[in-house]
């Protein structure tokens, strides 16, 4: 469950859990999240909500279509001073949710072109031919700065 987020140079990371729902401050107006799985070492893995009007609970907010799956240090930014996030309550998982995403990971040359794709479940990598032309998302860790800007961009 969502711990007091406290903010500053003496604040510690935030312990979240799945299900959290987060509200993020965009250029576009807030926009949502929830926590779909924490596996350390790795990084919080999230999914954006698609903004639907009106004022909603966590429930509601939870029941939204998922925009995109993102990778983010969401609880460390949750603690730095200015992340201009707030959490806002708990809500279940979407049954799409529940299993760890499937990722995509490039493979590249010393010169940095792509030259193979590796799918990543969470636990495991796979060559995945096919995956460059995939939709799925990129295993990599999101920084706060462009997750706001990919939310903005979400219709409001």
């Amino acid at each position: 469950m969502i711990a007091h987020v406290q903010q500053g140079p003496e604040a510690r990371p935030v312990l979240l859990a799945p299900g959290d729902i987060l509200e993020i401050a965009t250029e576009a107006g807030p926009r949502h999240l929830q926590v779909t799985h924490v596996r350390a070492p790795y990084p919080d893995v999230v999914r954006a909500i698609a903004p639907v009007g009106g004022t909603l609970s966590a429930a509601e907010i939870a029941r939204g279509d998922t925009a995109f799956t993102a990778m983010v240090e969401l609880s460390r930014a949750l603690s730095e001073e200015g992340a201009k996030a707030r959490a806002i309550g708990h809500a279940p998982l979407p049954e799409g949710a529940r299993a760890f995403p499937l990722f995509r990971l490039p493979i590249r040359n010393r010169a940095g072109e792509i030259v193979y794709w590796w799918h990543w479940d969470g636990e495991g990598l796979s060559v995945a031919p096919e995956a460059g032309e995939s939709d799925l998302p990129i295993r990599e860790v999101m920084p706060m700065s462009r997750l706001r800007a990919r939310l903005a961009e979400l219709a409001g």
